[in-house]
């Protein structure tokens, strides 16, 4: 198997609010990065008590995230990863009993000196990350919420 599946949070059910659901929802968070402390504080808002597993590694394709999430029983997608297996996973919610979410990161900062970007995530850790790109700029990201994945289309037209 080219990735790992590890349970990395579990709600403390006492700090959960009385007026969602007392089941509890297990989530599937399909990236290399573990969730922010808001963006699980987003999910136990939206859902009540959760159990977050994350998938990390090279990930085969949507059905593989499909098989993963029956295994640790998720009725709950985040993934992190290229538009074609958004796509697939957006046709396979219908088939099977799921929700997908997409975090909405907006950038906040383009730079290239890291120590700069670094400085941005620290001044708020629990809503922001970096990530550093391929032409050497580190782009500073903060989380502004959670959209349900319905569709992802794409058009094209002849060159």
């Amino acid at each position: 198997m080219a990735f790992s599946v590890v349970k990395i949070y579990t709600s403390n059910f006492s700090n959960v609010s009385p007026s969602t659901s007392p089941s509890t929802t297990v989530i599937l968070w399909v990236s290399r990065h573990p969730p922010l402390k808001e963006q699980i504080a987003e999910l136990e808002r939206k859902f009540g008590a959760i159990i977050i597993y994350q998938v990390s590694g090279v990930i085969p394709g949507a059905e593989a995230v499909v098989d993963v999430a029956a295994k640790v029983g998720a009725s709950v997608i985040v993934p992190i990863l290229p538009l074609s297996m958004l796509a697939r996973l957006a046709e396979l919610r219908k088939n099977f009993n799921f929700i997908v979410l997409f975090a909405k990161m907006n950038c906040i900062h383009t730079t290239a000196d890291m120590a700069e970007a670094q400085k941005l995530v620290n001044e708020m850790p629990s809503r922001r990350s970096l990530a550093t790109h391929a032409d050497g700029l580190v782009r500073v990201y903060e989380f502004e919420r959670f959209e349900k994945l319905v569709e992802v289309k794409v058009v094209t037209e002849p060159l």
